[in-house]
């Protein structure tokens, strides 16, 4: 099982910030404004309006980048002597509506803090916030437009929302910079600690100087004419040089648009003015048609994909021959942007669209592209997935999950990221990877991407319907929803009972019963135990029956019926060495471990956690030795035996990132450094537990470990 010290959402929040400053002119006038404003300690967010092709990212980028010895010498007088170096940049671009789980969850691991799957999308608000004010940090948003609601200013996710106005209601040294089509609504009375650029066009000397910079040559009444004409859209400008380095090459001079092949792109652009748009629409149009047929039936099949693509991804769209010198010339037309990357030992080109491009592209594309991109990944993925893998693995298999979403397959989807790579490897799919890697909002937006958008049309797409509905369960109650996995679980069960799926029903019954019970309804949750027991016996499904046994065998533990306990977890364990399933082997000798401990059976207990940490070791699941080392070393009779174990589990606990954890180690790790009279050491633990305890937001473990301070102290 994979270190959970690698999991962060980075992976899928795919595309950083790379806008393209290379051909920069002008701008002076915002430059100097956004500066002032980033100084300003009155301002915490500094937004940049405008529609596409406008270069918005481009001048956050271009902020962002002069941001630092220039600034002294160039904020107003009103903010001199305020600047201050930001402590870090962090940068995103939107381009696709991510859930606040995961954007938080980024935000976070780029300041180093792992947030735990159990912390709720509502406090994980609060550490966003908190952690901008302890930070000086420059945050900057990309196309925030693209999480809003396409009819109006609101939120798709509400949770961005609280972040905005928790953001906006605190003193911090971080600013937030961004880029929006659209301003997001913000509450009259914390409009004060913002400010907005509205963005136009390029004036006559800058929007002259970029056509020069791209080779353009002309007479200057000529270049200052289209610069009008196209009212300085920069992207625009970038397209019709293009065309005329593409066209013209040896004399690319400025007069040749007004009559290339009968087309006068001076009247074009002119006609519509105030809707640059449009006129980009109607040049990509254009450049489409004078494209050799290879390209231009090439790239809408390329706008398909998210990730930067390769050559090799390019030839996958059915052009075996295309070139890395023919896509730089789409490149030359500022059609595609480029990148070099390092592969192992070479260096390959990378390209990828323009946001507006890319979008007007798409639009062109059909479902052959989809089809093409799904085979391109599949040609490229691992063959086989393990769960003592790197979890990076899994990218091509949900660039295949998305593809199908796009035809609309959602079956195929489905089935594509959980079925095992491995036949002899139940922890193999895609999904089980991500689960055990811990990345459960990553799995959450996939799943609700199938049950926001599938509409089963009969019994069996009804049955794997409900399949998403119940697995999206189990991912809300990893992340501590547990009132909405219940919800789920209510909704994929009615369906099972519908369309008579029995081992669906008992799979649901088991796992409603182990929301109720982390809910403290345990009497429900034995009834439901008991229904799904029934049914796996049933249907024969023994790893089910295995899985409900233990999970009574744990209910059971917590009602102090621990002689029962055990009863429960024999029956269960002779299930999994009949199955082979090793895991839930290592899980249940832990568990009847705990309970032979209680019942004051120290040598039992020790013995079946010397087998469940054999096999935790055996299979990689680094949380379940942490836990089972944690579990000897309390049981210890020599104090100083009992630290190293506790020691050990801690070294673990901090490979994986479980915070928690960690803190209740140290304090199991402070008493007994307190029992051998170090009370440097103890005290030392003690305070380290409490702040962790405060970091998650556990009072218990920060109380208890602040009075056994005060205690030695005394």
């Amino acid at each position: 099982m994979p270190e959970r010290a690698k999991s962060n959402p980075d992976d899928y929040i795919y595309d950083g910030f790379r806008p393209d400053t290379q051909d920069w002119q002008g701008r002076e006038q915002e430059l100097r404004q956004l500066k002032a404003w980033l100084a300003d300690s009155a301002v915490q967010l500094v937004g940049i309006k405008a529609a596409g092709g406008f270069g918005k990212s481009a001048l956050a980028k271009k902020v962002a980048d002069q941001w630092g010895d220039e600034v002294a010498d160039e904020v107003t007088e009103q903010a001199e002597g305020q600047a201050q170096e930001f402590e870090r940049t962090l940068a995103l671009t939107f381009s696709r509506a991510y859930p606040f789980s995961l954007w938080g969850r980024w935000l976070m691991a780029h300041f180093g803090q792992r947030v735990e799957d159990g912390v709720s999308d509502e406090r994980l608000v609060g550490m966003a916030v908190a952690q901008l004010q302890q930070v000086r940090c420059l945050l900057i948003l990309d196309n925030v437009e693209t999480l809003l609601a396409a009819d109006s200013r609101q939120w798709q996710d509400a949770r961005y929302g609280e972040f905005w106005v928790g953001w906006l209601s605190t003193a911090g040294e971080s600013v937030v910079l961004v880029t929006s089509r659209e301003e997001p609504d913000v509450p009259n009375n914390l409009m004060r600690g913002c400010r907005w650029w509205p963005l136009e066009g390029l004036e006559n000397e800058p929007g002259m100087a970029l056509l020069r910079s791209l080779d353009v040559i002309g007479e200057r009444q000529a270049l200052r004419e289209f610069v009008g004409l196209a009212a300085g859209h920069p992207l625009l400008l970038k397209l019709a040089a293009g065309w005329l380095r593409a066209e013209e090459p040896d004399d690319p001079d400025i007069k040749y648009l007004k009559n290339i092949n009968g087309l006068n792109l001076f009247e074009f652009v002119g006609a519509h003015r105030g809707e640059p748009e449009t006129s980009v629409g109607r040049i990509l149009a254009a450049t489409l048609a004078r494209l050799p047929e290879q390209m231009a039936v090439l790239l809408p099949g390329l706008s398909v994909y998210r990730l930067p693509f390769s050559r090799a991804g390019a030839a996958a769209m059915g052009s075996d021959d295309v070139t890395v010198e023919a896509l730089r010339k789409l490149v030359k037309r500022s059609l595609l942007q480029a990148k070099r990357q390092q592969v192992g030992d070479e260096r390959i080109w990378l390209f990828e669209f323009q946001p507006l491009v890319q979008r007007y592209l798409q639009a062109q594309a059909n479902g052959d592209a989809h089809q093409r991109a799904i085979a391109y990944y599949q040609s490229v993925k691992s063959p086989v997935l393990s769960a003592t893998g790197d979890p990076e693995a899994t990218i091509a298999y949900r660039e295949i999950f998305h593809h199908y979403c796009e035809l609309g397959e959602y079956a195929i989807a489905l089935d594509f990221i959980t079925t095992q790579t491995d036949e002899e490897d139940r922890y193999s799919s895609c999904d089980m990877v991500l689960q055990l890697s811990g990345y459960n909002a990553i799995r959450l937006a996939q799943y609700e991407r199938l049950t926001q958008q599938w509409q089963p049309l009969n019994d069996e797409e009804k049955r794997l319907f409900s399949d998403a509905l119940k697995a999206q369960g189990d991912v809300l109650q990893f992340l501590d929803r547990r009132d909405e996995a219940i919800t789920n679980y209510d909704e994929a069960l009615a369906i099972y009972r519908q369309v008579g799926d029995r081992l669906g029903e008992a799979n649901t019954l088991k796992a409603q019963g182990d929301v109720l019970q982390f809910l403290d309804r345990r009497d429900e949750a034995i009834e439901n135990y008991a229904q799904a027991l029934a049914i796996y016996r049933q249907v024969g499904a023994r790893l089910g029956e295995a899985n409900t046994l233990q999970a009574q065998g744990d209910v059971l533990q917590f009602l102090d019926r621990r002689v029962e306990a055990i009863t429960n977890y024999d029956e269960a364990l002779a299930i999994y060495r009949q199955v082979g399933d090793r895991l839930g082997e290592a899980n249940t000798l832990k568990a009847q471990g705990d309970v032979l401990q209680f019942l004051k059976r120290s040598s039992e207990a020790i013995e079946n956690y010397d087998e469940a940490l054999a096999i935790y070791r055996q299979v990689g699941d680094r949380l379940g030795e942490a836990n089972t080392l944690q579990a000897q070393g309390l049981l210890q009779a020599d104090a100083q035996q009992g630290v190293a174990y506790l020691q050990s589990a801690q070294t673990l606990y901090e490979q994986i990132g479980h915070l928690y954890s960690q803190g209740v180690n140290l304090f199991y790790l402070a008493q007994l450094y307190a029992q051998l009279q170090q009370r440097d050491a103890a005290i030392e633990a003690f305070q380290a537990a409490a702040s962790l305890g405060k970091q998650i937001d556990f009072a218990p473990l920060v109380e208890l470990a602040e009075q056994a301070i005060e205690e030695i102290q005394a």
